[in-house]
């Protein structure tokens, strides 16, 4: 083997995140420790001289030669672990989509490790438990994504669990959203003016036509912001709330409601105060049972009052 061929297969393995020792180099290609640590010279003033977000650094720990990049491609191990779990929790997609998705994040890591990350999710890829639906979702989120971005109005068929036939309907697109194991479309209805959009499950559209007609909102809508006041994806009108908590984590109250902020305390409860959508603030609230004493607005806190804070979560 030449010294240039010989250079290019331990600059190569070096991209591919392995730590070269010099003397397992040097029985590799069957030549001296000298010339092993020419070719680390060699490769050092190239990158100095060619390549600014790399070079070559000698990791003490692991006795051996490795590329360091300030623009780094690669996912580091644990990031990839991170977002797998978090992807596996969700149980968004299908079982294939899954496990493929799973592979593609597992391939950004650094190649000398993939090998232990597949064996690390071995096991919970054969474990996983997709969803009733089982309905890929990509193709759709994708084609929505584009009807919103340009502003075209959308023709579906929207089919409700319990109904055998799907509903057509007529929308304005302007948003996709994340919750509770599903993706969902926010959208005005074409033929009602609302304040709010409604919000649409997406793996119960079963047809979608993109038209060419395009439309105005009457505001601007921002996913960001309405992620903020929604719970449970249910919208209903945009109100202030005002409610005393004496469960045992007020900061879960913060998590779990973006916009809420304490404006009063004591030894024993805590007064919070949020802007969110009606209907799914009602479910949230009555979930927390005895921890929560609706203050305002005054309708709210009479409904509680007859109901009971302790009914059934869904009952709105």
């Amino acid at each position: 083997m030449s010294q240039t061929e010989r250079i290019l297969q331990i600059y190569s393995r070096l991209q591919k995140g392995y730590v070269l020792n010099k003397a397992e180099q040097a029985v590799r290609f069957n030549v001296t420790e000298k010339t092993i640590q020419r070719d680390f010279d060699s490769i050092r003033r190239f990158l100095e001289k060619d390549v600014p977000n790399e070079y070559l650094d000698y990791d003490r720990e692991q006795n051996g030669y490795k590329l360091q990049q300030g623009s780094n491609t690669h996912l580091h191990n644990e990031e990839v672990l991170a977002i797998v779990k978090i992807l596996i929790e969700s149980r968004a997609f299908p079982k294939s989509d899954m496990h493929r998705l799973i592979d593609k994040l597992t391939a950004l890591a650094p190649p000398a490790n993939q090998d232990f990350i597949k064996k690390l999710m071995r096991n919970e890829k054969h474990l996983y438990v997709d969803l009733q639906h089982k309905k890929p979702l990509f193709p759709l989120i994708w084609k929505l994504s584009g009807a919103i971005h340009t502003k075209k109005v959308i023709n579906i068929r929207y089919q409700k669990e319990n109904e055998q036939e799907a509903d057509e309907r007529t929308l304005k697109p302007v948003g996709i959203l994340f919750s509770e194991y599903y993706f969902y479309l926010l959208a005005y209805q074409a033929t009602r003016e609302l304040s709010f959009p409604t919000i649409y499950r997406i793996d119960r559209v079963t047809s979608c036509n993109v038209t060419n007609e395009h439309f105005k909102t009457p505001h601007r809508f921002e996913e960001g912001e309405f992620r903020k006041r929604v719970q449970f994806m249910h919208a209903g009108e945009l109100i202030t709330v005002r409610f005393r908590f004496t469960g045992a984590s007020p900061q879960a109250v913060l998590d779990r409601l973006p916009t809420a902020k304490i404006v009063d305390q004591d030894k024993g409860s805590v007064i919070f105060e949020a802007e969110v959508f009606g209907t799914g603030i009602k479910m949230w609230l009555r979930s927390q049972g005895e921890n929560v004493e609706v203050i305002r607005p005054e309708s709210m806190r009479e409904e509680f009052k007859r109901v009971g804070a302790s009914s059934v979560l869904f009952n709105t």
